[in-house]
Parts: C-alpha cells; sequence; structure tokens
C-alpha cells in the first residue's frame, strides 16, 4: 500500500525515505543519503516496462538538462534525445537488452537547450520483488574523454602514417621515374605507332600513383565515424597492397580471395586503418621472419551468447582476422595491450591498439585477441554485417541438425570455453563429457571409446597439445571423430597441428557455427 505521507514527494526522495524505513527511520541518514547522491556523477535513472521514468537523480538531469523528470520526460521524449550506436533510439536498448540482462555501449545525447553530449550507458534489466521488470540506466559524461581521445587518434594517426611512408615514398619514386621516362620518349620520338604504348604507359603509372596517394590520404583522415556497407574482400585487398611494399623478404602475406561473404557496416576509414595497425603490429612481432595472414569470416551471435562472447548485441557479425607465427604474448601483457600508452616496442607511442579497439566499438563491434607465446597471435574485429544481406555460404549453412543425444568429449584447459563448449552441444540436443586437458581426455576416452561419437578438442594446450591428443586418440581408435577448436584461425592452426582431414573452427565461435560443424562431421548436415 502507498504512503499518504509520500505521495507528493518526487522519486528520489521517495528512495531515500523507504531506504531510513528500513533502517528504523534514521532521519540523519537519510539526509546524509541525499547529499551523498547531490554529488554522485555517474546519472541514473529507472525506467518502467510500460516506458515511464519512475526516478532520475540529480546528475542524470544535469546531463540531460531536465528541471524535473516527474512527468516531464518518457521514454519517447527519450528516445529523441538520445541516440545508440548508428542512429539507434533508447528504447532499442531496452526492448532487446532488458530481457537478456544487461548492455553497455556509448549514446550520443541532446539537451534541452540543444547542445550535444557523449554518455557511456550501462543498461541493466531488473525484476522488483512483485515480479515487475525494470530497467536500471547508468550514464557517464564522456565528452572530454572522446575529445581527447580523438587528439590521441590523431598522434597515432601520424605514427601509422610515418611507418608506411617510407615504403609508398620509395614506390612513389618508381612510378614517376616510369611516367618521366614515357614523357622523355615523347619528347624525343616522332609521333608514329608507339604513341599508343608510351600514353598508355603514362596514364597507366598516374593511375597508381593516385592510387597510392589516396591510400596514404585514408590514414591521416580525420571525421566522425560513418555506417556504410564496405565490402570486405576490397577492403583487405587494400590493406594488403600497402602491405606488400612494407613487409620483410622472409614474412609471407597470406589472404583470401573472391570471398563470398556479406558486407560490413561501418566505416571503410576506421577499419582500414584499423586492419593496417594489426597488420604493422604483426610484422613487428616476426623479426625473424613468418607468416601474416588476413582472413574473413561470418558468425551469428544469438541472444543467449551475447555475455559468453563479450558480444555489444546479438545478430550477425564479419569476423575480421589478422594472424601471425611471431613471438606471440604471455597473460601479464596481453591484459594490458589495449591500455592507453602500453607498449612494448622502443620508440612505440602506446597508441594503436588503443585507437583500434575504440574505432571498432564505435561501429558497434568488439575486438578478440589470442595469443600463445612463441606461437603468434590472432586478433579478431567483430563487425556487423549489412542487415538483410545473405551470402550464399549463409543460404547453404541452414538451421543447426539437432544432436539426438549423441555423446561428444569436449577437450580444453580453459575452464571458461570448456563451460561454454559443453552449454553450446547440450543446446543442441549433444550429451557431453568434458577433460580439463590432454591426459583427462585419454583416461576417459579408453573408458568409453565405443560411446563417442566424437572429439571436440582444443589445438593449444599445456603439458599435452591437441595434436599430440589426436594421435593417440587415433591408437585407441583409428576411426575416432575429431572436431578441432582454436584461437587461431583454420589456416594458421592447421600449421601447428599436423592431422589431415580433421576439421577447425575458430573461437571465439557461435553455438550455431559449433553445431554445423559438428553435424556435418558426423554425416548429419
Amino acid at each position: 500500500m502507498a504512503h499518504p505521507q509520500l505521495a507528493d514527494k518526487s522519486a528520489e526522495e521517495v528512495i531515500v525515505a523507504k531506504g531510513a524505513e528500513k533502517r528504523g527511520g534514521s532521519r540523519d541518514f537519510a539526509d546524509l543519503e541525499r547529499k551523498a547522491l547531490e554529488y554522485i556523477s555517474e546519472g541514473v535513472m529507472i525506467i518502467s516496462a510500460a516506458g515511464r521514468v519512475i526516478y532520475m537523480d540529480r546528475a542524470m538531469r544535469r546531463m540531460l538538462e531536465v528541471e524535473d523528470a516527474a512527468g516531464e520526460v518518457d521514454l519517447e521524449e527519450l528516445d529523441r534525445r538520445i541516440q545508440i550506436g548508428m542512429g539507434r533510439p533508447l528504447s532499442w536498448v531496452l526492448k532487446g537488452r532488458g530481457r537478456a540482462g544487461s548492455w553497455e555501449g556509448e549514446a550520443s545525447a541532446v539537451t534541452a537547450d540543444g547542445h550535444a553530449v557523449l554518455l557511456h550507458l550501462k543498461c541493466l534489466g531488473l525484476e522488483a520483488e512483485d515480479g515487475r521488470r525494470v530497467h536500471l540506466i547508468i550514464a557517464r559524461d564522456v565528452t572530454r574523454e572522446r575529445i581527447l581521445e580523438r587528439q590521441l587518434l590523431q598522434s597515432q594517426q601520424m605514427e601509422l602514417l610515418e611507418n608506411v611512408s617510407l615504403a609508398v615514398a620509395h614506390e612513389f619514386r618508381n612510378l614517376l621515374t616510369v611516367i618521366l621516362a614515357y614523357a622523355a620518349m615523347i619528347e624525343e620520338t616522332p609521333l608514329g605507332k608507339e604513341m599508343p604504348e608510351v600514353v598508355r604507359g603514362i596514364r597507366d603509372g598516374v593511375s597508381q600513383a593516385n592510387e597510392l596517394t589516396a591510400r596514404l590520404l585514408s590514414l591521416t583522415r580525420r571525421s566522425g565515424a560513418r555506417s556504410e556497407p564496405v565490402a570486405v574482400q576490397q577492403l583487405i585487398d587494400d590493406v594488403a597492397a600497402v602491405m606488400r611494399k612494407v613487409l620483410p623478404r622472409n614474412v609471407a602475406l597470406l589472404k583470401p580471395e573472391n570471398l563470398d561473404i556479406v558486407p560490413v557496416m561501418g566505416d571503410r576509414n576506421v577499419l582500414y586503418r584499423a586492419l593496417l595497425n594489426l597488420c604493422l603490429n604483426a610484422r613487428d612481432a616476426m623479426p625473424d621472419g613468418g607468416t601474416l595472414s588476413i582472413e574473413a569470416d561470418l558468425v551469428e551471435v544469438g541472444e543467449d551468447e551475447v555475455r559468453d562472447m563479450g558480444a555489444r548485441a546479438a545478430g550477425r557479425y564479419v569476423v575480421l582476422s589478422v594472424t601471425d607465427t611471431g613471438v606471440g604474448m604471455p597473460p601479464d601483457i596481453l591484459k594490458r595491450i589495449f591500455d592507453p600508452f602500453f607498449t612494448t616496442k622502443r620508440g612505440g607511442t602506446g597508441l594503436g591498439l588503443s585507437a583500434v579497439k575504440h574505432g571498432i566499438e564505435e561501429l558497434g563491434g568488439w575486438v578478440k585477441v589470442y595469443s600463445e607465446p612463441g606461437k603468434g597471435s590472432c586478433f579478431r574485429l567483430y563487425v556487423p554485417a549489412v542487415a538483410g544481406a545473405v551470402s550464399a555460404a549463409v543460404e547453404e549453412a541452414g538451421r543447426v541438425p539437432p544432436g539426438k543425444g549423441a555423446l561428444i568429449l569436449a577437450v580444453d584447459d580453459d575452464a571458461l570455453a570448456l563451460r561454454v563448449m559443453q552449454k553450446c552441444l547440450e543446446r543442441w540436443g549433444y550429451r557431453v563429457i568434458v577433460a580439463g586437458g590432454g591426459e583427462d581426455a585419454l583416461t576417459q576416452f579408453r573408458r568409453i571409446a565405443d560411446e563417442v561419437a566424437a572429439v571436440v578438442v582444443d589445438v593449444v594446450m599445456p603439458f599435452m597439445n591437441g595434436e599430440e591428443v589426436y594421435k593417440e586418440l587415433r591408437r585407441i581408435k583409428p576411426d575416432v571423430k575429431v572436431l578441432a577448436v582454436s584461437g587461431f584461425p583454420p589456416d594458421t592452426a592447421r600449421r601447428i597441428f599436423h592431422a589431415e582431414g580433421v576439421p577447425f573452427i575458430s573461437k571465439p565461435y557461435a553455438c550455431s557455427r559449433l553445431g554445423r560443424s559438428l553435424a556435418e562431421l558426423l554425416g548429419r548436415g
């Protein structure tokens, strides 16, 4: 029942009063609580399932320049003022993430007097004691931070430009030499049948020089993140064209040709700089030579997979991977690589990876990294795919066939990855036995080899790696079916896991990808 004495109070006063009531009516503590709320820099807002703002603290009102939230602001008004990512309203987050638990990201907001601010939002779906659902929104004004980050990004872009400029300048001089030589031929040769060939040579030289200049300009262009379809194959080709100028002779470059994949939705300049940055880092990680691979894949992230995959939202994403076979990184370095100004390079600024992460997150994506000391590193950029576009490969994949109770042995030394694998397999109707390493897997397999339909094994594990486990499994049961999973892309994984005919999928994977791959292995696809 409502308290008559609280009927005319603001939502904030009601909350403070209720808190005091639970503590035995301590007014002194309630006053302290009210004063504390005045100095909290993060804004807090609670929205009912019906879209009514039932609580807005002073910090949130300051950010949006709202005098009194009661009766003045509802979800429709907030949708006009707050835009998430690529022009989506706030209600998009509440509808899509409220049921799944949480969402975190940035939004642009317009205050009452019309000036723009940038907010970092955390949105949580909560359930009250009486079963009613509400949305808790916590906001932080990051306008000044983003201005400073843009200044840092410009510094990083200049570093990137310096990194490639010498090689590009050398190539440019070669083109100018060609143009000048053909011009001299025109000067020295009477007009005749050679003229078309000479003119064509000049035209080709100018065209290549113009293309090279455009690539340099794309490294320095400053603009806010745009949202437009970007062709993945062309993006990779353009990055590869620059990398071929700067890679030493002992580093091989591998990239896909004729990709059948949907376009990504994002800013081409941001994606180009991010891929180029990762490729230059990969080059520097291979002082003794090796292989640099650029790959692309399409994944579907379901509502229940968002938290496990670290996704921003459910949907389809194109995964752009940059992999090297270099020195790799230990865990203590790995956890700090995206920190601004953190660097292991002599003379480095430590801004490159921080800029990559921020740029991809601005596009609604995220970055994952996998590395093993002595084996190399793999960076994956998850970028939203163009909505509605379907590739031939996706149409062919279809739905995931059910597992029908088949017994699967899942092997991974990472407890979290193993738990995700088990959850995915059980979701598709498989029975699952888990093993936390190679020795454990072999012990269990010897006991139930005849019952196991397939083994899903991680490639890189301590003490006994995936290849060694596979060889022992074959000795126990020669016709055993094995699916390999790895933090590295398939082409890279095959270079460290020598097993003819064993299919690979890359971490982190969507449950549907794992289900389809296993169904194909068992002959149900």
